[in-house]
């Protein structure tokens, strides 16, 4: 249930708790390939650095049409130049990524409720630290699989009622699985089991018939197969957006219906995990004792060392009693982002001795 859930927040299919034993084909969405004119316009999910081919290019453009209302969908299809239609992509762009916030809440509120799977958070941890909040990271697109050329127990095309999976982070790069062999696109192992959800772009090619394809983090077949993350009609491409939980370990399981083949591709965009937040490392620097002589306004500053940020300051009187301390005048404010000044007065009679502070902060760490 739990990505039931996710998928209803993140699924730009919006049909996510489909039984996977329901018969129902995928809704209809108008083709998107007379848009292939507009070959190669750029797409937020595109991985740096690669032109996608027209295949998939074009299945992550009707993935979006598929998520936007009729109006929307007629505006994309109705584009006339490649102006027009990279608007329209911008605004579809901007809803998917809506979707993904909106899901993003969802993944923190199921985590501070306990029902987000079987790792421990801390609920009473203090806000910002520990395991009491999680964080998401967004990355780059970039590819972590594609069934056309991967190995690792893939095959080309996948086939239904079968079970596949690949590591939900790695130490080296995706090249086994299809993807980037130069990197482990910001899945490393200094991440690994931290991570409680990651947020993928599914792309489907070539599939044979009406169906859908489950994603989850569950090894049992049956229960990947009702975790709808995507449906789709028979030979169209289709994308979507989606979060996959990592609770019950740090695999991403996924799987069709009997008789089914297809192609997939995973472009991992983020991923949620335990905040790394740790206190301010902060530090008063004295400015050191100055001569205030009578009647003589003195300014006394301080600054932090490099690195730090100023966050406060003060003064301190070093001398005289409360009676001599009320006939000091001073003011205290910042001159700069790392620089404090102390401004005073004395009309105590005699000269007397002053000093500034500065509390200076930086973030510990990298």
């Amino acid at each position: 249930m739990v990505a039931i859930a996710l998928a209803l927040a993140t699924n730009m299919a919006a049909a996510a708790s489909l039984p996977a034993n329901d018969g129902d084909k995928a809704p209809a969405a108008p083709s998107a390939a007379g848009l292939v004119k507009f070959y190669p316009t750029p797409l937020s999910s595109t991985p740096i650095g690669v032109v996608e081919d027209q295949e998939v290019w074009l299945a992550k453009v009707q993935g979006l049409i598929a998520g936007a209302p009729p109006l929307l969908q007629q505006s994309m299809l109705s584009s006339r130049s490649k102006q027009e239609f990279s608007a329209n992509v911008t605004l579809l762009q901007q809803m998917q990524k809506g979707s993904l916030d909106e899901g993003a809440v969802a993944v923190k509120s199921l985590a501070k409720d306990g029902k987000l799977g079987t790792k421990g958070l801390d609920v009473n941890s203090p806000l910002g630290s520990g395991n009491g909040d999680l964080v998401y990271t967004a990355l780059s697109p970039c590819r972590i699989m594609d069934s056309r050329t991967g190995g690792g127990g893939l095959s080309n095309p996948l086939v239904g009622n079968h079970l596949y999976s690949i590591p939900g982070f790695t130490s080296t790069n995706w090249g086994l699985y299809g993807g980037d062999s130069g990197s482990n696109c910001g899945l490393s192992n200094s991440v690994g089991s931290n991570i409680w959800a990651v947020a993928l772009v599914i792309t489907i090619l070539n599939p044979n018939f009406d169906a859908y394809l489950g994603v989850s983090d569950s090894s049992t077949l049956s229960t990947v197969l009702s975790t709808v993350a995507l449906n789709y009609t028979h030979n169209q491409g289709l994308s979507t957006v989606y979060i996959v939980p990592q609770t019950l370990g740090n695999t991403i399981y996924f799987a069709m219906p009997a008789a089914l083949t297809a192609n997939i591709i995973f472009d991992v965009i983020g991923y949620f995990a335990v905040s790394e937040a740790t206190a301010l490392d902060c530090s008063q620097v004295n400015s050191g004792d100055v001569i205030v002589p009578n009647n003589t306004p003195t300014n006394v500053t301080v600054a932090c060392p490099a690195g730090f940020t100023l966050t406060g300051g003060g003064f301190y009187i070093n001398e005289g009693s409360l009676g001599v301390v009320n006939d000091w005048l001073w003011t205290n404010f910042p001159v700069s982002s790392n620089t404090w000044q102390s401004n005073y007065s004395n009309q105590t009679g005699g000269d007397r001795h002053g000093r500034s502070y500065a509390i200076c902060c930086r973030v510990p760490g990298r």
